[in-house]
């Protein structure tokens, strides 16, 4: 239940309405271009996943020594519930961005907690099927979360927002506008959140050690992991390829809503049900993923995945460019727009899919913690460099449109066709280097182990 209910915070707020609701803010109050509105945004996000990023390991190395999880998870939970709930009081910039930061650095460091509490819950031998259970789950938060929200926008009346990157649309709140809109979110993660107060860890508690003995515990523990990585050839190859691949998984998390509402100039009801469609394709389709993960390895499951990413970026290339904008209803461009949001739900859950098989294909067995450990921080690294290119990508085109087209803004939404496109030259250099990564032992399977796994010498 606790998977279902941050997943209405991360899929409502995060991907959903923070970065339209800056790009309205910051039109409409401030009088900025539709990319200054979204680098400002971008930017923000960027410096925020490198804070989150640096204390992933400090968060980890507190839930070790402390012993528990569950105190920080509820504390932090509490942190997400006050500053989200907070988005709607002022249309100020400064004010929405601080409180979605702290909002969002509180949930990135919930799930350091969350996901290692997952190991003192359930038997080892069902710590697989319990997280497998969590993540499949998790995703009705998603569909809760979509369909909160578009009751509020169609039934109570409260209005689409809009953000276009078309001059010709008028800007509008729409029910961002309404301060019940989050608040109404994060009372929905609250509800489906009190099964979670009555989990009980096995484990017993530990003392604390004190807070700048914990900072220079982990800093030293990744500074000597990076260390041993580098001397790590095949694993040292494979973090490099998963930055720039998990890169794309990233930015495009974000901007999917974007992408259909100002890229391809859809209208907002559909938009959301775009992200609907992604979700259930997701849970259909990437149990498969796992299945050749498995069967070929973590190495053949990326290319699998590299597929599926390279299929929907390209079908979002064609549409910005020749098809919209696209109306929904039975013609050609709209049904393409549907093989797109099928094809990257898989392709995006896929991604930690293939990831945790290589890691396992890779990874010392003695040091599978560091290396999970150490992935996750270079996933959260990469975060912050795709909203960086995302803005570079706007800014550039921005400025030859306004030389060369003029009234740019109505050209705008093409910016998203070259933004996708970029991101995808990116990932195709990621699964390049991927490809030349050679693992040292087969995915290992439930009941065999590590020494079964490993090739005879």
């Amino acid at each position: 239940m606790y998977d279902l209910a941050n997943t209405i915070y991360s899929m409502v707020i995060v991907s959903l309405i923070i970065n339209q609701y800056v790009l309205i803010i910051g039109q409409t109050e401030l009088g900025l271009s539709y990319t200054q509105s979204d680098a400002i945004f971008n930017i923000v996000s960027a410096v925020m996943q490198i804070i989150v990023a640096i204390g992933m390991p400090i968060m980890g190395a507190l839930s070790d020594n402390a012993g528990k999880r569950k105190p920080f998870i509820l504390v932090l939970t509490g942190v997400i519930l006050l500053f989200a709930s907070l988005l709607g009081v002022y249309h100020s910039l400064a004010m929405v961005l601080v409180f979605y930061v702290i909002a969002n650095i509180a949930y990135q460091w919930s799930l350091a907690f969350y996901d290692s509490m997952l190991a003192f819950i359930a038997n080892p031998k069902d710590v697989g099927k319990v997280g497998g259970f969590g993540v499949a789950f998790g995703y009705f938060g998603t569909l809760i979360g979509m369909g909160v929200m578009l009751v509020l926008q169609d039934v109570l009346g409260w209005g689409a927002p809009v953000s276009s990157a078309d001059t010709i649309a008028e800007l509008s709140y729409g029910y961002y506008g309404n301060p019940w809109t989050p608040v109404i979110t994060m009372a929905l993660f609250a509800v489906c959140a009190i099964p979670f107060i009555f989990v009980k860890e096995k484990q017993k508690p530990g003392k604390m050690a004190a807070a700048g003995v914990l900072i220079k515990q982990s800093l030293k523990q990744v500074g000597q992991t990076f260390k041993e990585i580098r001397k790590h050839k095949e694993m040292f190859k494979f973090i490099i390829g998963y930055f720039l691949v998990v890169d794309v998984a990233n930015i495009i998390v974000v901007k999917m809503f974007l992408i259909v509402r100002d890229g391809l100039l859809m209208d907002q009801t559909f938009s959301m049900i775009f992200i609907i469609i992604s979700t259930v394709s997701a849970v259909v389709f990437t149990y498969f993923i796992g299945m050749i993960a498995t069967k070929y390895g973590g190495k053949i499951a990326f290319f699998v995945v590299g597929g599926l990413w390279a299929i929907a970026i390209i079908l979002g290339v064609i549409l910005v460019f020749w098809g919209a904008p696209i109306i929904v209803g039975p013609n050609f461009a709209f049904v393409v727009v549907l093989i797109m949001g099928i094809v990257a739900g898989p392709a995006l859950g896929g991604t930690w899919v293939a990831q945790r098989a290589m890691v396992v294909e890779l990874a010392p067995k003695e040091k599978f913690g560091e290396y999970f450990g150490f992935s996750k921080l270079s996933g959260k690294l990469s975060a912050s460099l795709g909203p960086l290119i995302w803005t570079g990508v706007f800014l550039l085109y921005e400025l030859l449109a306004t030389q060369f087209f003029g009234e740019h803004n109505y050209y705008l939404y093409k910016a998203y066709g070259y933004a996708m496109l970029t991101v995808g030259i990116i990932m195709g250099v990621g699964l390049l280097i991927i490809s030349f990564v050679k693992p040292e032992r087969k995915l290992i399977i439930e009941g065999q182990s590590l020494e079964e796994s490993e090739p005879a010498k």
